[in-house]
Formats: C-alpha cells, structure tokens, sequence
C-alpha cells in the first residue's frame, strides 16, 4: 500500500512530466521542478500527516523564485485537493 501523500507526489510528477519538466527531490525533502537545462522552474516545499498536507509553491519570474500559493489542507477535504490540484496543472 502507498502512503497518502503519494496521491500529491504523484500527481505533480505527472503533471509537470506533460509540460516537459522532471521532478528531482533534494536530500532535505524539497521537490523541486526542472528543465532540461536543470533551470528550477518550480518548488514545491511539501509537509505530510497523518491528517492533513501542507505545501508552499514557489515559481521562477526573472531570476527569483517567488511564493505563488501556501496551503494546509486536511486529507478528508476533498474540494481543497482538487483545488490544489487544478492550481498545479494551471502552473
């Protein structure tokens, strides 16, 4: 069995690969999102419990990474994930 935060892991994964850009992990946890060029396109600084996830996502304009979105979301709210969801495809 997977652990829940595979669900979120996953699908950025998947969503990121469609644009062309690859998921690295860094030895502290952060997920970051790259070119093919190894430019970070995005990050992604995830937290995980047993009740709920948090995450900040950060995204390249110019030179900088800037704060785009911060949520905590509890694993039983359904229209919160999707939501979330539907903001990382739009990236």
């Amino acid at each position: 069995m997977r652990p829940v935060s595979y669900v979120i892991t996953n699908f950025i994964e998947k969503t990121m690969n469609a644009k062309g850009l690859n998921l690295f992990v860094t030895s502290d946890g952060k997920y970051l999102i790259m070119d093919d060029s190894f430019e970070t396109m995005y990050k992604f600084d995830l937290t995980f419990s047993d009740s709920d996830f948090s995450c900040q996502i950060l995204a390249r304009e110019g030179n900088n990474l800037n704060l785009k979105k911060a949520v905590n979301i509890p694993w039983t709210n359904g229209k919160d994930i999707r939501d979330f969801m539907e903001f990382v495809r739009n990236l």
